[in-house]
């Protein structure tokens, strides 16, 4: 028989337990490869609108990209290989981030540092917030043309410049996805300069890999909650002039 201190102790125990409840595990559902139709020049992307219940804390869509600058010239960047010969920054990358984008791969998760820890930087576009959790038929566009400036729209609605990172101290020449001078000078290809471009001697061309995430405010701490990353594609800049 049990004595009435151990009794007591049991009980209360018990009490605490079911009133604290299971803690809530927050996440995002990952944006699937097969919605995203892509080349060096253009993606087509079909997002998915993300319903309130059960993912009450989402807020938008994100793009995170990287730019490499390279002496390589292709008109497809589909494969390793190609990847590769790009810039080894951007295979390294990639490889990195593959069993993190992997569906099947669970146990995998992401935080801000994810990105920031191989230099990847928000995408932006000129003068509005595009994503919505809501979600559309997203079309970014990088043309051939010199001169021209890559951009976006959202169910056909709008034609937006592409924006380099608000986080990037000095970038030069600007912010836009354009091939220049100062863009492919690997010396520029600093923390306080260019932190988003992985530098290389002698660069005649310049690249940019995207990946899409989900994205929510956790309700208590108000961090950013975050998708798994799905890898949009591989573009290439058209020059400034």
């Amino acid at each position: 028989m049990l004595r009435k201190p151990v009794l007591i102790t049991c009980i209360a125990c018990i009490i605490v337990f079911l009133s604290c409840g299971v803690e809530e595990y927050y996440f995002l559902p990952q944006v699937q490869a097969n919605r995203i139709s892509s080349s060096i020049t253009v993606a087509t992307i079909n997002l998915p609108s993300i319903p309130d219940d059960p993912y009450y804390y989402a807020v938008k869509y994100a793009i995170f990209y990287r730019i490499y600058a390279s002496t390589f010239q292709t008109s497809t960047a589909s494969s390793l290989n190609e990847f590769n010969l790009i810039s080894p920054n951007l295979l390294s990358d990639y490889n990195y981030l593959l069993p993190i984008t992997n569906p099947a791969n669970t146990s995998s998760t992401i935080s801000a540092n994810t990105f920031k820890s191989r230099n990847f930087f928000e995408l932006e576009f000129d003068g509005i917030d595009m994503l919505p959790k809501t979600g559309g038929t997203l079309v970014i566009n990088f043309p051939t043309a010199t001169g021209e400036y890559p951009t976006a729209s959202l169910d056909s609605v709008g034609n937006n410049r592409l924006l380099r990172s608000n986080e990037l101290t000095t970038p030069r020449p600007d912010r836009y996805f354009r091939s220049s001078s100062d863009l492919r000078n690997v010396s520029n290809a600093t923390a306080n300069i260019n932190a988003d471009v992985a530098g290389q001697s002698n660069a005649e061309y310049v690249y940019a890999a995207m990946y899409i995430v989900a994205v929510g405010i956790h309700p208590t701490n108000f961090t950013r909650i975050y998708s798994k990353p799905t890898f949009i594609s591989v573009f290439k800049l058209p020059d400034e002039s």
